[in-house]
């Protein structure tokens, strides 16, 4: 199986975008050059074929490439799991994590949350209380993908404002996750930064990322223009 998947990998690798794609993952040199648009038909294809072992492929150990991890995730999204399966193959795949790309499309394959959203969120929670770096990045983006809305976006602040990390990526995904609040919900995510303990360079980050966005108005942006003066 493994051998037949990584010839199919190949298959539809890209030497130009490996090499574009490694720099922007510093911290990985197993990458094989995928789009992900393409890895995820390909994880369908491989989902759909009738003597395709998904309980197996999901627990290979020997990962030759970043995009067999990632391959390997996609399938559990693509899983009509239940609630305890669905759980124990998240807990199995997180390990696995060892940097953002990972990460990130992984939380975004994982559409059943949508089924289980109060469960998900109660999972979630010793992730977001982990020292490990992609252990909380995966907790962070989960809240992101799935929980800033009119439900949840108070327990999420509160969440958020009170993380710290040192490792970059970990902050980013605070940042990230804090500025997708503020384009949601910005006098709520103004409120809670402002008064909370959050290390000045998460702040910084969550700024410049709600800047950067197209959705918040001149007046906001200035606002915290002004606001992040304060920390430098």
């Amino acid at each position: 199986m493994k051998e037949k998947i990584v010839t199919g990998l190949k298959e539809i690798s890209d030497k130009k975008y490996r090499d574009f794609n490694a720099k922007l993952i510093p911290n990985i040199n197993n990458v094989m050059g995928i789009r992900i648009p393409v890895l995820r038909k390909y994880a369908k294809e491989l989902y759909n074929t009738k003597d395709f072992d998904i309980n197996t492929f999901i627990t290979l150990k020997d990962k030759p490439c970043m995009e067999f991890t990632m391959l390997q995730g996609f399938v559990i999204g693509l899983k009509k799991s239940s609630k305890e399966e669905f759980f124990n193959d998240i807990k199995n795949f997180v390990p696995l994590i060892d940097n953002w790309a990972v990460c990130d499309t992984f939380c975004a394959s994982l559409k059943l949350t949508k089924k289980f959203m109060p469960e998900t969120f109660e999972f979630l929670k010793p992730y977001l209380k982990s020292s490990n770096t992609y252990e909380l990045r995966f907790g962070v983006v989960m809240l992101l993908t799935y929980y800033i809305t009119d439900d949840y976006i108070d327990r999420v602040l509160n969440i958020l404002t009170n993380l710290s990390h040192d490792d970059y990526y970990a902050q980013m995904g605070i940042a990230w996750a804090l500025s997708i609040c503020y384009v949601k919900y910005f006098d709520k995510a103004h409120a809670a930064m402002s008064k909370s303990k959050l290390p000045k360079e998460i702040q910084t980050k969550t700024v410049r990322k709600v800047i950067e966005s197209l959705r918040p108005s001149k007046e906001q942006k200035e606002f915290l223009r002004r606001y992040i003066k304060q920390f430098t």
